[in-house]
């Protein structure tokens, strides 16, 4: 009774024989580019551990509207596969958040969860060098009196659990004070960091990492502690640092929206958006669309969009760059991958 039917159990899965995983293949990367262009998307910043380097892209946020305070503090992005590594901050809502989940993909988006930044940890390191490094801190005496002690001395007492990016840098961060205070002067609240538990969150050089500590409360050191600077245990550095040299364009980044691929012998749009370092929109800027290729791609220009078609299907797989140029710098390029029409 089953000969009639046209899918076996050994039927392989085609576009034509009832089953869309062949549709699925070559479809899913343009349909969450599709999404990431839609209002259920957000421009955010993206940086790596130490805030040096940062880009503009287009994620997905989950988890905006908890229903306990505590999962208020966490959110759950959904990026462009090969984006983020744990140990990475994303700027979102004027707010710093620590990506602290292993990201996982599953061949459409990356997956990724990440913990809202309250403070920013000031320490120096052995040359002298002022590092800093927003963190997440949870209480880990949260039923503590706040004060121990007997009849002749009586200390002040509170334990953070604290939440940073996997770095060298921050590894040195195993036995030294920081001060740990919301007063934007004079602050005197001095946290001793005496546990750093450095395997439980090491995911590997792929997928990144983070590093848990505990700060526990010590007593302010006047002679020492710089107070002005937020330095616990101060040291002049060895040598001054040169000042950099200023970046016109450092303030400025570009979004380019369209996706990775273009399919043979059909036309497809891709478009730019300027903005600051604050992720607003940034109009009537100067720039010009580059497209480095090899071979023959026709251009229509319009402004903040571009059209571009290739019709030789002998180029399929092959790949060629759009770039967006300013002051003759690059602010943001996309490779793009010619695929089959069909």
């Amino acid at each position: 009774m089953q000969e009639w039917y046209l899918l076996m159990p050994d039927t392989r899965p085609n576009i034509t024989g009832g089953y869309e995983n062949e549709s699925f293949i070559d479809y899913k990367d343009d349909a969450f580019y599709e999404m990431l262009q839609t209002d259920i998307a957000s421009n955010v910043i993206l940086y790596n551990s130490d805030l040096s380097s940062s880009s503009i892209i287009r994620c997905v946020i989950q988890g905006n509207t908890a229903d306990t305070q505590l999962k208020s503090m966490e959110r759950v992005g959904l990026f462009s596969c090969g984006t983020v590594k744990a140990g990475m901050y994303i700027f979102f809502e004027d707010r710093y958040w620590l990506i602290t989940g292993y990201p996982g993909t599953n061949g459409i988006y990356e997956k990724a969860t990440m913990v809202l930044c309250q403070y920013k940890l000031r320490w120096q390191n052995s040359s002298g060098d002022i590092i800093e490094r927003w963190c997440n801190g949870t209480s880990a005496s949260k039923y503590d009196m706040g004060e121990n002690g007997n009849s002749t001395i009586t200390l002040s007492s509170n334990t953070f659990a604290l939440l940073l990016p996997d770095d060298e840098l921050v590894l040195e961060l195993d036995g030294k004070r920081v001060f740990i205070d919301k007063h934007k002067t004079t602050p005197t609240k001095v946290y001793k960091v005496t546990r750093s538990d450095d395997i439980l969150y090491d995911y590997g050089d792929s997928h990144g990492g983070i590093l848990s500590f505990i700060a526990d409360k010590t007593e302010l050191n006047p002679i020492t502690d710089n107070q002005e600077l937020r330095i616990c245990d101060y040291h002049s550095p060895a040598l001054s640092p040169e000042p950099p040299v200023p970046d016109e364009t450092t303030d400025l980044s570009a979004v380019i929206a369209g996706g990775n691929t273009l399919r043979c012998g059909r036309a497809k749009s891709w478009t730019v958006t300027f903005l600051d370092q604050n992720g607003n929109e940034i109009v009537d800027q100067n720039f010009q669309w580059k497209v480095d290729s090899e071979y023959d791609v026709k251009q229509v220009v319009d402004g903040q969009r571009i059209q571009l078609k290739v019709d030789d299907e002998q180029l399929i797989d092959c790949s060629f760059l759009l770039s967006v140029i300013v002051d003759d710098n690059v602010i943001a390029k996309v490779e793009i991958t010619i695929i089959d029409g069909l």
